[in-house]
């Protein structure tokens, strides 16, 4: 889950700060999402213990305290080593006072994902899945708790009422289709990091589209149940975890793992242009929003051109009509598309295709204008990479 972590740390620096009412408790929402300081972190773990102490059988109330008091530590530690402590305090209280109840039950689970020395804490997320199905609150944790112990059935039940609450960013799932659409038939891509994965899903699960193809979530390998459920899936020999956790020694086995799948399973490889690290660049070949590894050469531009023309939807980055839930963090996410297509612009203006150039240059320009929270210095940079 640490790699989980650092890409949520990088998707925070594009959420979008928010003030709110120093009184009032307020619904912990991840910070990708909506960002605020410590201190208001601070302000809302004391409003939500009050309303615990108040209302003792409100689980949402415990849920929200816990998170608060969490997020509170970590942007006063920036350097992911704060004392848990206070996290632990709460677990044990609410186990003490309301031992079966749902909100013990999520927070069990929590102290396994993030809590020192516990490891062994007793797994009972899967009861409070089904206490409350229909809590949209949870889906985020109930989906990588369903995807780490491969509980594929109950996991796309949840994706698939996620996605009916409308709540989910419409450019995320619009910039995953466009990834997943772009693959071959039983394509694997690797992504990192909670945006990127519970996007894919989605696309797979609540809409039923390109079921064919797997999407494996970097940060979530370092799982033993997630990479023995993965190994499973792909019908491969187990693959043992790192041992050597420095730097170097989680790339090497990153990148052995990859070159694994690719040969035990002959399907098509790809990944996310999003990951921090990529493995063995001299064999990865952009085709648009992902990259696909082959140990040969082969005519990647024109694959990129077809996604760019035939298959990718773009009309989105023109103009929406539904309101983004995800804020900046959604609208960043799009200026990928310049490097990504970069290439293609170019091809396009040395070859004389004014059209599709125009169409290309166009969008690109868009996105850079409609894009919120960049400086004017980040945005002149884009530019000026457009028109080079």
């Amino acid at each position: 889950m640490i790699m989980l972590a650092a890409f949520l740390m990088a998707d925070a620096n594009a959420a979008t700060e928010k003030t709110g009412n120093a009184s009032k408790p307020e619904q912990i929402v991840s910070f990708v999402k909506t960002r605020h300081d410590a201190g208001w972190y601070a302000n809302q773990a004391r409003l939500w213990e009050a309303q615990v102490t108040l209302t003792p059988d409100n689980d949402d109330a415990w849920i929200n305290w816990f998170h608060a008091t969490r997020y509170r530590l970590m942007f006063e530690n920036e350097d992911d080593s704060f004392d848990d402590a206070p996290l632990a305090e709460i677990a044990a209280k609410v186990r003490k006072e309301r031992p079966d109840s749902y909100a013990r039950y999520c927070l069990d689970y929590y102290c396994k994902m993030w809590l020192k020395e516990s490891e062994n804490q007793a797994d009972n997320m899967e009861k409070a899945i089904r206490m409350r199905p229909d809590n949209a609150y949870m889906y985020k944790d109930y989906v990588v708790y369903l995807l780490s112990n491969g509980k594929t059935d109950l996991m796309a039940d949840i994706l698939k009422r996620w996605y009916n609450t409308g709540e989910y960013s419409y450019s995320l799932l619009s910039y995953a289709y466009n990834q997943l659409a772009g693959m071959e038939r039983n394509g694997i891509i690797f992504v990192n990091g909670d945006t990127p994965t519970f996007s894919s899903l989605m696309v797979q699960y609540g809409k039923d589209l390109f079921t064919d193809r797997m999407v494996i979530c970097v940060g979530l390998l370092y799982s033993p149940d997630y990479l023995k459920n993965v190994c499973s899936q792909l019908g491969i020999d187990e693959i043992e975890g790192p041992t050597d956790w420095t730097g170097q020694g989680i790339r090497t086995w990153e990148e052995n793992l990859y070159l694994t799948v690719a040969r035990e399973t002959g399907r098509p490889i790809y990944f996310s242009t999003l990951m921090d690290h990529l493995p063995f660049t001299d064999k990865l070949y952009s085709e648009g929003l992902v990259y696909k590894y082959s140990p040969r050469r082969y005519d990647n531009l024109s694959v990129k051109r077809r996604n760019f023309e035939e298959v990718y939807l773009t009309d989105y980055l023109y103009e929406t009509f539904t309101p983004e839930t995800y804020g900046a963090s959604a609208f960043r996410l799009n200026l990928n598309y310049i490097p990504c297509f970069k290439s293609l612009l170019d091809f396009y203006k040395d070859n004389g295709e004014r059209r599709q150039m125009r169409k290309l240059y166009g969008l690109m320009k868009r996105i850079v204008a409609s894009t919120e929270n960049i400086t004017d210095e980040e945005r002149k940079r884009y530019n000026d990479e457009i028109d080079r």
